[in-house]
């Protein structure tokens, strides 16, 4: 069954969901299918890869860039060639670029200015639509390598400035992207240069299940409630998002409240019964059991552990 892989098990510090390295030295590296919680990029300097989806394999050459939306069932696999290949990857989340967006539906209907940043990514938006392939123009790829191989070597600092710095770069890779396919989409399109891959028939309701999860954890939200909005059964649904992410809905539905609280605890002041009404538990004790059952500390022992040090001001 494939599994799937999280946000916390990927970023460090998911306030800044960005991960970028060599694809032979990433971290979390997957040897059999998997689906994962975040976006993913990869572009191809020299040699192919092949890249394996349930029902289509694509072989990526250099100046491919593939981009793979949240919960699609995929397997990278090295193609036999005399060098080996050199591609990077950079998973994310699409808050990092925009706090008001967090899923495909909220940015397909923003109106943000940011929305730019994501032009070749709108068509996964799209029912039917897994991941979409561009091809990078040689006169571009040059631009594009330099900026993954400044966001790999970011990798591992901590600090407000290498934030700033790696989000700047981020941006500028974005922006590159979507600056070719504005210019290059028409021609594209008549070449077959840019093309996408077919989902399975029940998985759109599942993501918009999953991202309305990710969106509205502090809401009450029901199993009945999901399998409604995915346009199936209870007992199908269960079966599907058990599938999809290789545990039940309601361990993924604590995890993901606890991962926030986490959040919450690490980068606010906020009260801790507070936190705890902010992910969408209803009691206390039931929030301060689930918590020091998935991290092993209690929320007061997690924030003292987790929160950095107040600055003294001198004057």
């Amino acid at each position: 069954m494939p599994f799937l892989v999280t946000c916390r098990e990927l970023f460090v510090g998911s306030a800044f969901p960005v991960a970028a390295d060599r694809v032979v030295s990433r971290p979390l590296v997957q040897t059999d299918f998997h689906r994962h919680e975040f976006f993913e990029m990869l572009f191809v300097v020299r040699g192919s890869l092949l890249n394996r989806l349930k029902t289509e394999e694509i072989v990526l050459k250099a100046g491919d860039l593939l981009i793979t939306k949240p919960y699609v069932q995929h397997l990278l696999e090295s193609r036999q060639q005399k060098r080996p290949a050199v591609a990077y990857c950079c998973s994310f989340m699409p808050q990092v670029v925009d706090s008001s967006i967090h899923s495909l539906e909220e940015l397909k209907a923003s109106n943000s200015p940011n929305k730019y940043f994501f032009k070749p990514f709108l068509s996964l938006a799209d029912d039917g639509v897994s991941a979409v392939l561009l091809p990078i123009p040689p006169a571009r790829r040059k631009q594009v390598v330099e900026i993954f191989q400044r966001l790999q070597k970011g990798e591992g600092i901590r600090s407000d400035s290498h934030f700033a710095r790696i989000r700047c770069d981020f941006l500028n890779l974005l922006a590159c992207m979507a600056d070719g396919y504005e210019q290059d989409h028409s021609v594209a399109q008549q070449v077959g240069k840019v093309f996408t891959i077919p989902t399975s028939r029940y998985s759109e309701g599942l993501h918009k299940a999953l991202n309305y999860m990710h969106d509205h954890i502090e809401q009450p939200l029901t199993l009945q409630e999901m399998a409604a909005m995915s346009g199936v059964s209870v007992s199908y649904f269960c079966m599907l998002f058990k599938h999809a992410t290789g545990t039940t809905f309601l361990n993924y539905l604590t995890g993901l409240r606890i991962e926030q609280a986490c959040v919450l605890l690490r980068d606010t002041c906020d009260n801790i019964t507070d936190v705890c009404y902010k992910v969408g538990f209803s009691d206390y004790s039931h929030f301060s059991r689930q918590f020091k059952k998935t991290t092993g500390t209690t929320p007061s022992e997690y924030r003292k552990q987790n929160q950095p040090a107040r600055r003294i001001e001198m004057f």
